[in-house]
C-alpha cells in the first residue's frame, strides 16, 4: 500500500504540474492574444488617423485651389482693363484648370470616403 500511495501521489503531483503548466501556457496564450488584439486596434487607429489627415489635406487643397482660381479671375479682369487680352485669356485658362484639378480632388475625397465605409 505504501508503494501504491507513492505512485498515486506521484501521479497526482504530475497531473497538478501538468495542469499548472497548461494553465500557464493558457495564460501566456491569452496574453499574446490580448497583445495581438491591442496591436491590431492600434494599427487600425493609426490607419484611421492617416486617412483623416489625408482627407484634411485634400479638403485644404480644394479650398486653396478655389481661392487661387478666384484670384486668377480677378487678375484676368485687371488685365482686360489694361488691354492685355492674351494675359487675361491665359489667367482665365489657369483658373479653369485649377477648377478641374479641384474637381479631381473632390473625386479623390469621395473615393476616400467610400473606401472608409467599406
Amino acid at each position: 500500500m505504501e508503494g501504491e500511495e507513492i505512485r498515486q501521489s506521484g501521479f497526482e503531483s504530475g497531473v497538478s504540474k501538468e495542469s499548472g503548466k497548461n494553465g500557464a501556457e493558457g495564460d501566456a496564450t491569452a496574453k499574446e492574444a490580448a497583445e495581438a488584439e491591442a496591436e491590431a486596434k492600434s494599427a487600425e487607429k493609426t490607419e484611421e488617423m492617416r486617412r483623416e489627415r489625408l482627407k484634411r489635406r485634400i479638403e485644404h487643397w480644394i479650398e486653396h485651389n478655389r481661392e487661387h482660381a478666384e484670384g486668377f479671375r480677378r487678375a484676368a479682369e485687371e488685365a482686360e482693363t489694361l488691354s492685355l487680352h492674351e494675359v487675361s485669356e491665359v489667367l482665365r485658362e489657369a483658373a479653369k484648370r485649377l477648377e478641374e484639378a479641384s474637381s479631381l480632388l473632390e473625386r479623390a475625397s469621395s473615393a476616400l470616403e467610400a473606401k472608409h465605409e467599406d
